[in-house]
């Protein structure tokens, strides 16, 4: 099948319900100055790719946020038996480069080897089991144990047992090397998988892969890298990221760029969900502005196209960015043969079951994963990195026409990871962007207020099927 358009062939429409927050109306009211409250149609595209989970719906209960001995079962249930994404493939682009993959208990090491492979082991000394790499990332020319020396090669076999004479027994070194992990590289980026019994990537990824590749992540580079430690589970965090039910209430900015009430959901086999979001107008459920807003306008005149034109026609923008851009992307040096019109203009979001997410725009990708804490099922961490495209060398001009945040200039080198707390974007001393920001302002409170006793189990509207269909596979894999 065909990737995703946003389309009406096969919709089944309805009236929105009113927004019962008047705070939130009255507040982007003034922004848009007036105007008419526009009819909106919701449509959800069905097909036969679209996957009831397998044992069909589930409730979710705050234990599964709560509970330590949840936390545990995850680690026999889920995290082994999923394909996860580790890393950037461009950290391992040449030989003897490797990056550590930490996730709760577990650490993976992922290295280039000789032979031109990326390959994947547990970082573990078959010696006494200590961590062999604990720095996030380098160039080694073999991988030695800082607690007795034993050496590995970069393909993980064991070369150097120092004193090996005192083995009375003697050391096999084919036996002692390191264990290995499965691995792919797709869209530019490492995947791995602890069960050697699970599907293939391919089986596991499946129709989201057609939805992914016309955007070229693997031509993408590497911009941003930040990590922050949430005070949560790592599913609240996620969750927060599978709907759109809280936009107007916790971001009111998006009204002026996005149509989040008509966006269209998809929910995929194997617990993955998209959302596709139309971009470069307005929320259209409240009062539309006579002009463009303030981002709409500085976007039109990067493209060369007068604002004034859209006085009164607001709505016309998308379309009309479409085919500016389209015109446009040999000039501004890139190729979107491979993308539609409404991924020109539009924010496709697909989240990968277990812990990951991409936001894809034409020219650039956010990918953020939640990591569960050690031991601590009220801890997580959750990672975000931006991509960005470059433009090609013949590019004649240049244009600013990315959604917030703002696209990040294409570093020399490599960006380091900023690792930083809650409480530092709290204070305003750190940021991930303004949405990431808001949201990490309320998860902590989304947490403490599941362990009340005046809460027991979640109640999800027909928008928050992203959630439900996510937490049916979740039950399925833990054998709920």
């Amino acid at each position: 099948m065909k990737p995703y358009r946003a389309t009406t062939k096969g919709a089944t429409p309805k009236k929105l319900r009113q927004s019962q927050n008047f705070t939130t109306e009255w507040f982007l009211a003034i922004i848009f100055k007036g105007g008419i409250m526009a009819d909106v149609l919701y449509e959800k595209e069905q097909t036969q790719e679209d996957a009831a989970a397998p044992t069909g719906r589930k409730e979710i209960t705050s234990d599964r946020y709560l509970s330590r001995d949840m936390l545990n079962q995850e680690w026999e249930h889920l995290w082994p038996r999923t394909w996860l994404y580790a890393g950037v493939a461009s950290d391992v682009s040449e030989p003897g480069e490797y990056f550590v993959f930490n996730i709760g208990p577990e650490s993976v090491l992922v290295s280039h080897t000789d032979e031109g492979e990326i390959s994947a082991f547990y970082n573990a000394c078959q010696h006494r089991g200590a961590r062999i790499m604990v720095n996030e990332r380098g160039w080694i020319k073999n991988f030695v144990c800082p607690y007795h020396g034993w050496t590995y090669s970069r393909d993980g076999a064991l070369t150097v047992v120092p004193d090996e004479n005192r083995f009375s027994q003697g050391i096999d070194c084919d036996k002692q090397s390191l264990v290995p992990v499965r691995t792919q590289i797709w869209a530019g980026l490492v995947w791995i998988c602890m069960d050697e019994n699970a599907p293939s990537f391919d089986e596991y990824i499946g129709p989201l892969k057609e939805q992914i590749e016309p955007f070229r992540l693997e031509d993408m580079v590497l911009a941003q890298d930040q990590t922050v430690q949430l005070e949560c589970n790592w599913k609240a965090v996620f969750d927060n990221f599978g709907e759109l039910y809280h936009v107007e209430h916790i971001h009111p900015q998006h009204a002026l760029i996005f149509d989040c009430p008509t966006s269209r959901i998809r929910l995929w086999k194997n617990g993955h969900t998209s959302v596709y979001i139309d971009g470069f107008t307005v929320n259209t459920r409240l009062p539309i502005p006579e002009e463009p807003t303030k981002l709409m306008k500085g976007q039109l005149l990067s493209l060369g196209m007068d604002p004034e034109e859209y006085r009164g026609r607001v709505l016309d923008i998308r379309e009309a960015v479409q085919k500016k851009r389209r015109d446009m992307g040999p000039e501004l040096g890139y190729d979107y043969d491979l993308l539609s019109d409404e991924e020109l203009s539009d924010i496709f979001q697909h989240n990968i079951f277990p812990n990951m997410l991409i936001t894809l725009q034409p020219d650039k990708a956010l990918i953020m994963r939640a990591r569960p804490h050690h031991s601590d099922p009220s801890k997580c961490y959750w990672d975000k990195i931006t991509l960005v495209m470059p433009p090609r060398d013949d590019a004649q001009i240049t244009a600013d026409l990315q959604f917030m945040p703002k696209i990040k200039p294409i570093p020399d080198e490599r960006p380091e990871r900023e690792e930083f707390t809650q409480e530092d974007v709290i204070a305003g001393e750190k940021t991930m962007d303004i949405t990431v920001d808001q949201d990490v302002h309320l998860i902590r409170d989304v947490q403490n207020g599941m362990r009340s006793r005046g809460f027991s189990k979640q109640v999800l509207n027909d928008d928050e099927a992203r959630i439900q269909h996510y937490h049916d596979w979740y039950s399925w894999f833990m054998g709920l």
